[in-house]
C-alpha cells in the first residue's frame, strides 16, 4: 500500500479584469486497499480503524461488508463535518475521531474516492480507498451481511 504525492491545480477567473488565477497544491493520494487488505480488516477489526461504506442505505441492505458502517455520500456529503452530537443523532453511532483510519468503499470505487477526498477536507489524515469496492468483494467471494436501515 503506497501513498504518493500528486499536484492538483485549479484555474479561475478573478478580479475586476477577469484575470486567470491558478492555484496549485501538493496533496497526498489516498492509500489503496486491495481485496486481501480489506479481508484482513474484516477478519481482524482494530480500534481506530473503520470500514466506511458510502453507498445509500437501500444499496447496503442486501450486501454489506461485516463491520462496515454506512455514511452515505449522496444523501449526507457533509456528514464528517457535523458536530459529534449531530453525527450521533443522524447515524446512531459515534463520529470517528480525526485520528481514525477510515477506509472507504462503495459499489465500484468512484464514490469511495470522492468520500475520501471529502474526509481529508474535514481533517482526517489517515484515509484510504478500496477501489474494487463491493463489486470486487462479491465477485471474489467475500462475506456479506444484510443490514437494517434506520427508519
Amino acid at each position: 500500500m503506497w501513498r504518493s504525492c500528486v499536484s492538483v491545480g485549479r484555474a479561475a477567473l478573478v478580479g475586476p479584469h477577469r484575470r486567470w488565477l491558478f492555484q496549485s497544491r501538493a496533496v497526498l493520494a489516498a492509500k489503496v486497499y486491495t481485496f486481501e487488505d480489506v479481508r484482513r480488516l474484516v477478519q481482524q477489526p482494530a480500534p481506530g480503524r473503520l470500514l466506511v461504506d458510502v453507498r445509500e442505505p437501500e444499496e447496503v441492505q442486501e450486501n454489506a461488508l461485516p463491520g462496515a458502517v454506512n455514511i452515505p455520500l449522496k444523501s449526507s456529503p457533509g456528514a464528517l463535518g457535523l458536530s459529534a452530537e449531530e453525527f450521533r443523532d443522524v447515524f446512531h453511532f459515534d463520529k470517528p475521531p480525526l485520528d481514525s483510519e477510515l477506509v472507504f468503499l462503495c459499489a465500484r470505487g468512484v464514490r469511495a474516492q470522492t468520500a475520501e477526498e471529502l474526509a481529508r477536507s474535514y481533517g482526517y489524515e489517515h484515509t484510504g480507498v478500496y477501489p474494487g469496492s463491493i463489486a470486487e468483494w462479491i465477485k471474489r467471494g467475500g462475506e456479506t451481511v444484510k443490514k437494517q436501515t434506520k427508519a
